[in-house]
């Protein structure tokens, strides 16, 4: 090799190891991950200065041998970035984004894939958000068919059934056949919402969407907490519902967009490792009722008490403990006024569209039946559980003020909960429990002439 040779390849990969060096100050978060000089910044900015020490010391066909490899490398590392945003970009890379009115809303046009549990059937569930942000295809344009808007959480949008089990396709399907016409059901659910994000969901797309009814399902089991670690509403000294000024904590914000730029490659070995640590270590721990209504109570004293505005818990939803097993709390008591409010301005939101509304109550698996995999409630401990408590007071309001309501409570406490409902820490309804939601709301409509004006 020349002597001009040699001088070029120790310059390329000095110009190499100062490119690294520069990209890990940089802090870019393809690699970095969240700001700060972490340990991927420290890796690949000591990477850049054994490359720039190589260069100068080391023999010239080594030399050589490192640029051809880096630049392979890199290569590589691009084209792998390009086919696993394609094949792993919809199971690794969230569907959810910041959104300073509901908090945080779905990405639209975003494929998502789910894979079941072994013990949930293990079958892998494709979803689409379409271009609206709904789940399920496009929309047809207004008025060429009826249209139902189906809200709530988890259990509407439904991302770990096939796009013809979820509740709201069956409720469609059992719509069109008792109608003898087309039926558009659009599912404005979205996961870990509670029923305050909801309503301010119904004002943004309502007016737009025109449908000629909306179901408004509340799920007893979390959607009490929801509010709480919502923070969009609280209760004032006077017992009135009121807005409240909420902030996202930028932590979470920051997370939320890291997720849509970091590495694909990255976020897919991440949780493969920590599986692996998970499955070494010791088993999975049951679930703790002492910490969930330890947990319901730090959420009171943190939004009803502290009134700390900052929202940091956007996706994990805690069974509403204190509602179940002390419903005498102030904690207990706050959220069911807090859901009571909400409930009302949403009643009342939709009445002002001159549209009818059903909602649709639905109980946790654990408070339906010991049978379910979920722990038994000590009587002594609590002696004023009792199984109907999360869905009582939503009962009671919708009777007092004379609404549209459907509880599934009685009707699927009379069958066998472990074939309605998933397993193995997932309490979602499954297929067969989003048919037989279906069957009654569809049946309660149609009795009710829902949509006789039509």
């Amino acid at each position: 090799m020349s002597a001009q040779a040699q001088r070029f390849v120790r310059w390329a990969l000095a110009g190499l190891g100062l490119v690294f060096v520069l990209y890990a100050v940089s802090d870019h978060p393809l690699y970095g991950g969240e700001p700060g000089f972490g340990w991927t910044q420290r890796v690949v900015c000591g990477l850049g200065v054994v490359l720039v020490v190589v260069a100068r010391v080391a023999a010239a066909t080594l030399v050589a041998r490192l640029v051809v490899l880096c630049l392979m490398g890199t290569v590589a590392l691009g084209l792998g970035e390009c086919a696993g945003e394609m094949v792993l970009g919809p199971r690794h890379r969230p569907i959810y984004q910041a959104d300073d009115e509901v908090i945080f809303g779905f990405i639209p046009g975003r494929h998502s894939v789910t894979t079941l549990s072994e013990r949930n059937g293990g079958a892998t569930i494709h979803h689409q958000i379409n271009d609206d942000g709904f789940r399920g295809p496009a929309l047809r344009e207004a008025g060429e068919a009826t249209r139902v808007v189906v809200y709530g959480d988890s259990f509407v949008h439904g991302y770990y059934s096939p796009d013809e089990e979820t509740f709201v396709a069956q409720l469609g399907e059992r719509l069109r056949g008792h109608l003898g016409r087309e039926v558009e059901m659009v599912n404005a659910g979205v996961s870990s919402y509670g029923p305050d994000q909801a309503l301010y969901k119904m004002q943004r797309e309502l007016p737009a969407l025109r449908p000629d009814a909306v179901v408004m399902t509340v799920y007893a089991g979390n959607d009490y907490g929801d509010l709480m670690r919502n923070k969009m509403f609280r209760v004032n000294p006077a017992g009135e519902v009121v807005e409240n000024s909420w902030r996202l904590d930028e932590e979470v914000k920051m997370r939320l967009a890291l997720a849509q730029r970091s590495s694909i490659l990255k976020r897919a070995i991440g949780p493969m490792i920590r599986r692996i640590g998970r499955d070494r270590g010791r088993p999975n721990q049951a679930v703790d009722l002492e910490f969930l209504l330890a947990e319901a109570e730090r959420e009171y004293q943190s939004h009803a008490v502290d009134g700390d505005p900052t929202v940091t818990n956007t996706h994990v939803d805690y069974y509403a403990a204190d509602v179940s097993l002390t419903p005498n709390s102030d904690s207990a008591r706050y959220k069911v006024s807090l859901m009571h409010g909400v409930l009302r301005r949403i009643a009342a939101y939709v009445g002002e569209q001159g549209l009818p509304l059903v909602f649709v109550f639905v109980p946790h698996a654990g408070d339906l039946s010991s049978a379910y995999d979920w722990p038994a409630v000590d009587p002594e401990r609590f002696p004023d559980y009792n199984r109907r408590n999360q869905v009582r007071p939503l009962e009671e309001l919708a009777q007092a003020e004379g609404w549209l309501a459907v509880s599934l409570f009685d009707a699927f406490q009379a069958r066998d909960v472990n074939a309605l409902y998933l397993h193995g820490g997932d309490d979602h309804w499954n297929g067969a429990g989003q048919a037989y939601a279906a069957e009654l709301v569809a049946e309660a409509m149609l009795a009710q002439s829902v949509f006789s004006t039509l």
